[in-house]
């Protein structure tokens, strides 16, 4: 077998937390388990995809659900789904929507253009609203018109309160509202209430909170924009088909949401929180550091600031623990030393603690 150090690979400590480009989580020794089960039989790869869909709208309590490639490919087949419904032969016609209304109205406070390509890659056209500090509901329910195929809506850096105050007006106009919620979990309540304001699909990351196959997506919602969302996707001859989810990621997302769903949320961050606070006890005994934990509705995390005497800027201390061992990838910039624990496993924040009374001291 071969590992990542035979091939010049430096494995490290993430404490930036679930990001694609760091290999997003680490996932259970339940869901590998489930995949290696999975690929040792053959299967009809559309009767999974349903099954599995069904099994997991049941466990979530959402209407319908759907794996899909990652969050971003769900955005894209969410897309498709809003431009040609369960129409086969609008499915066959895409990228072309001549006839079809096929405006996407999208804000401009979230810096993943690569949704807007998606959108775009699909035959959608981009109607943007807001700036890239702020955007309004009213910007958004004033965009709607004759030609809106639907509203894209970005949690995280659009609130909650925003969404619910769109979704109705969108409703009354006969607009879907497609939901990008990637990193939105947890908290676990997010997979039921966005949905529940009446929002027609809503995406997730797999391999973010829920610790699923890094190139696995959930997409729940209403019956109708799902079945769109599965007809526009893989294993169908559509316009999704490169977006391929196997079958071994199909089942490893199932069941890394089984996991997700049993897990104690409050016992998990109170896990997180004591691995912050041995991180900020040991870089607060150092003369001329102050640290403090942050407490945040999805996690807690350490911030650590530099005063002059220590001798190093916050930047020097980031990249010392990018480049020793063990290699520690944290958060921060240039004035700031921040540790998110969601992403360390048992024990790595004592070598963190470790690093930083050697770089420190």
């Amino acid at each position: 077998m071969l590992t990542y150090q035979d091939i010049g690979i430096k494995p490290f400590i993430n404490a930036s937390g679930t990001i694609t480009t760091l290999g997003g989580s680490i996932m259970p020794a339940e869901v590998v388990e489930s995949m290696r089960e999975a690929s040792t039989s053959f299967i009809h790869l559309n009767d999974l995809h349903e099954k599995v869909g069904d099994k997991l709208a049941e466990m979530i309590g959402v209407e319908a659900a759907f794996v899909s490639c990652g969050a971003a490919s769900g955005v894209q087949v969410s897309a498709a789904a809003c431009l040609t419904g369960t129409d086969m032969d609008r499915v066959r016609k895409l990228p072309d929507t001549s006839g079809a209304k096929n405006e996407f109205i999208i804000s401009l406070v979230d810096s993943h253009f690569y949704i807007h390509q998606g959108i775009e890659a699909v035959g959608g056209t981009l109607v943007r609203v807001g700036t890239r500090e702020t955007v309004s509901a009213a910007d958004m329910i004033d965009a709607i018109g004759p030609n809106t195929a639907a509203i894209v809506f970005f949690f995280g850096a659009q609130p909650k309160e925003q969404l619910a105050e769109i979704i109705p007006e969108a409703t009354a106009r006969g607009v879907p509202v497609v939901v990008d919620a990637a990193a939105q979990l947890p908290p676990r309540s997010n997979l039921t209430e966005i949905a529940g304001l009446g929002a027609s699909l809503v995406n997730f990351s797999g391999g973010k909170g829920m610790r699923g196959p890094q190139n696995s997506g959930l997409v729940i919602g209403k019956q109708e924009f799902v079945e769109a969302a599965r007809l526009n996707s893989n294993p169908h001859s559509a316009i999704g088909r490169g977006m391929k989810v196997g079958k071994e990621e199909v089942m490893g997302l199932l069941t890394a949401v089984e996991i997700f769903l049993a897990k104690d949320e409050k016992e998990e961050y109170a896990e997180w929180r004591a691995q912050t606070e041995y991180i900020a006890q040991a870089a607060e005994s150092i003369d001329g550091v102050q640290a403090q934990v942050v407490d945040a509705k999805q996690h807690p995390s350490v911030q650590i600031t530099l005063d002059s005497s220590c001798g190093k800027t916050a930047e020097q201390v980031n990249a010392e623990l990018r480049e020793g061992t063990p290699s520690i990838v944290n958060g921060g910039g240039t004035n700031s030393v921040v540790f998110n624990p969601m992403t360390l496993l048992p024990g790595e924040e004592k070598a963190i603690a470790n690093r930083l009374v050697e770089i420190l001291a």
